[in-house]
């Protein structure tokens, strides 16, 4: 696979089912309209057809109601200024209704159970700033922070509402009020017997960082029954609400698990012995599904008395699935395959789609070798591609380090692949997928000792293990890779021939006052205070070292990058330089942390290609 391949393949995603049918938006980008084209596809009959797609317009996040006599999606048009509008869209029958328009953003939706109404979440400007003509041009006025968060950009002057919508009518009105409640963001909504939950954050009275809190409202207003905690999902089941989560947020890094929730606040975990990561949950009536991360791997399990029994073990990463009935469908990729949708049955797994085989006839995909490495003080999971023994060899560490690598289609190896390197990845200690003790284990003195440990003694056995012979080797990685980049490089200043350091930590004591999870992130991570301990946070930090460093480096970094705010990036390269070592900044213009995931189609085809060559020019 080539940099040029990236807009030859779909990602599938949002799968939604009616008895045999099933619909599904697929995201191409396209590097001609450096755009990303979404486009509903609908399966019935053993056949599929595309449902909805345009050139001008996008189309996304099709939902079946609860009785299957409607199906809803969402339409963006963008104005002659390229300001986006949005429209929810409802089929009955063969008759096409728009029930909602704004200019505002609608973040997300869910059908009523009654089948008569949905609930719009929407995210707008706040009241008062959404006069103002020219935004750009305004002073901002703080009293709190953080005031801007990465992907969603700056949000003290934003707030989110639910708008209940009458399906038949299409009239609407305001249940929950963001101006009035003062609420940032709005997360995951679900109706439970007979109100409706959700969860939200706000900022604290001190305005030093955002509360997350879950929220009932009643027909007397809104009522805080839970705080401090972390919530990706909320769901009902069995005439009982659970979320998807954390109860308290500095309980982080750990595994994310399954909570019932009462209406005073108090919180259970389900199953305290299942030590995994939970990714998201889907219920029928009697039974609750459960997707989850396995050592490289995201699976699908089911909870029973005895805890949550894996339905199987392929080597895959299951991205969304749903259920109705009996039936069972996932979308899935794995290390050579991209997204495609599946059916599932006791007896075996089926693939039923065909979006991306054209791509892979045409397109060459590496295998990879798989092996868990014992380290003396770990055992890691490590994935190797092979191109040659006398071709050079890169590292990648992945970001977070809550995260992992696995089996995945993953375009980044397949690119460095095809340019001739060998690649090298691996989830050392603080990884996910290897549960609670595995995460934890980088916290504190440990930060930089354990997961350099793990990279480095991994990194060597699967060179041993694919026999190559060239000892030019190369190192990379973004965000929490991109700190381990900088961290190695500046500690065996003789061990690699090139680096790529991305979006990177550089300096916790100035990430402190200029990231958007400066406050709190930190903390978790090393187990104490700046102002308590700034001896650590300098200890810690790669730029105390970055002296060292004599390895050719190129960084990469956004503009708007609110994670790992730019001048992490640009206090390397100063010192680098003032070092007189051989390097590089490329800055990306209106990106943001995602850029490598989510960012314009030419900025990702550009940073590829300014990433092969740095590599191509200092490893034979």
């Amino acid at each position: 696979m080539k940099s040029s391949d990236l807009d030859k393949f779909s990602s599938l995603s949002e799968v939604d089912i009616n008895g045999s049918e099933l619909i599904v938006t697929s995201t191409k980008m396209s590097i001609i309209k450096n755009a990303y084209i979404k486009e509903l596809w609908r399966y019935s009959n053993n056949t599929w057809k595309r449902f909805k797609g345009s050139e001008s317009k996008n189309f996304l996040n099709a939902k079946y109601s609860r009785n299957k006599n409607y199906l809803s999606y969402i339409e963006v048009e963008k104005d002659k200024d390229e300001k986006p509008n949005f429209k929810l869209i409802v089929k009955e029958g063969n008759s096409l209704k728009i029930i909602f328009k704004t200019k505002a953003n609608i973040q997300s939706y869910i059908w009523s159970k009654s089948n008569k109404h949905i609930y719009v979440i929407v995210n707008d400007w706040e009241k008062s700033f959404s006069k103002i003509q020219d935004k750009n041009d305004e002073p901002f006025y703080l009293e709190n922070i953080p005031h801007r968060f990465d992907t969603r950009g700056v949000i003290f002057n934003r707030r989110c509402h639910i708008y209940k919508v009458n399906v038949v009518t299409g009239t609407s009105s305001k249940i929950v009020d963001g101006d009035k409640e003062n609420l940032t963001s709005l997360g995951s909504v679900v109706e439970h017997e007979k109100y409706l939950y959700f969860s939200t954050s706000a900022y604290n009275e001190m305005g030093t960082m955002l509360q997350e809190r879950i929220i009932k409202k009643t027909s007397e207003g809104l009522e805080i029954i839970h705080s401090k905690g972390m919530w990706s999902k909320l769901f009902s089941f069995n005439g009982k609400l659970y979320g998807v989560g954390l109860k308290n947020r500095f309980d982080w890094p750990t595994v994310t698990s399954i909570y019932e929730i009462s209406d005073s606040g108090k919180t259970r975990k389900i199953d305290n012995n299942f030590d995994r990561t939970i990714v998201d949950i889907k219920t029928t009536e009697n039974l609750m599904y459960v997707l989850y991360e396995d050592s490289g791997k995201q699976l699908l399990g089911v909870k029973t008395e005895k805890g949550i029994k894996n339905l199987f073990s392929e080597e895959i990463t299951i991205t969304d699935f749903v259920i109705d009935n009996d039936d069972l469908y996932f979308i899935a990729n794995s290390f050579t395959r991209n997204d495609e949708v599946f059916r599932y049955t006791e007896s075996n797994v089926e693939k039923i789609s065909k979006t991306n085989d054209a791509f892979h006839k045409k397109v060459v995909s590496y295998e990879c070798t798989y092996k868990r490495f014992d380290t003396g003080k770990s055992k890691v999971d490590t994935w190797g591609i092979f191109v040659g023994k006398d071709r050079p060899t890169l590292l990648n560490i992945h970001g977070g380090p809550a995260s992992q690598y696995g089996f995945t289609f993953f375009d980044e190896f397949q690119v460095y692949a095809e340019a001739g390197f060998n690649v090298i990845a691996c989830n050392p200690r603080g990884s996910t997928g290897r549960g609670h003790k595995y995460l934890r284990d980088v916290c504190g003195n440990k930060w930089g000792v354990n997961d350099t440990h793990d990279v480095l003694s991994v990194f060597k056995q699967m060179v041993r293990e694919l026999k190559i012979t060239n000892k030019d080797y190369g190192i990379m990685g973004g965000s929490y890779g991109g700190f381990m980049t900088s961290w190695i490089i500046g500690a065996y200043p003789k061990m690699f021939k090139s680096a790529i350091v991305e979006r990177a930590l550089i300096n916790w004591e100035t990430m402190v006052g200029t990231s958007d999870i400066g406050i709190g992130f930190p903390e978790m991570y090393l187990l104490d205070d700046m102002d308590n301990n700034l001896n650590l946070y300098r200890k810690k930090s790669p730029i105390t070292y970055a002296k060292k460093i004599k390895t050719p480096t190129l960084i990469l970094h956004s503009e708007n990058d609110y994670r790992c705010p730019i001048e992490q990036g640009e206090q390397l390269f100063s010192t680098l330089k003032r070092n007189k070592v051989d390097s590089a900044m490329i800055r990306f213009p209106n990106e943001g942390h995602e850029l490598s995931r989510s960012g314009k189609p030419v900025h990702r085809k550009q940073r590829f290609d300014f990433i092969i060559d740095w590599h191509r020019k200092h490893l034979s």
